[in-house]
């Protein structure tokens, strides 16, 4: 028997549950940290997360972290990069 956060017996393990899953194409409004929530805008909307408990893998293209009920996969959203200088 597990107890939950409040003492209780419970017999569900809910560690045991396969997570969701979601892949976004976006960017990190701030930096990424166990323990915090994750701000990402994405689509012209910005979204948080609940607390994150892994961040699982980071690359230039992209992060994979573990959330306590989901794992998001962010593709970081490529920008144009401007080469002409605006003058005024």
């Amino acid at each position: 028997m597990k107890k939950d956060y409040k003492g209780k017996k419970h017999c569900f393990d809910w560690d045991s549950l396969e997570k969701k899953q979601i892949v976004l194409t976006g960017s990190l409004s701030l930096p990424l940290r166990i323990g915090e929530r994750a701000f990402i805008l994405c689509q012209n909307q910005a979204l948080s997360t609940t607390i994150v408990k892994q961040i699982l893998e980071v690359s230039e293209c992209g992060v994979v972290f573990e959330t306590c009920n989901t794992i998001y996969r962010l593709q970081y959203a490529m920008f144009p990069v401007a080469t002409e200088v605006m003058c005024a």
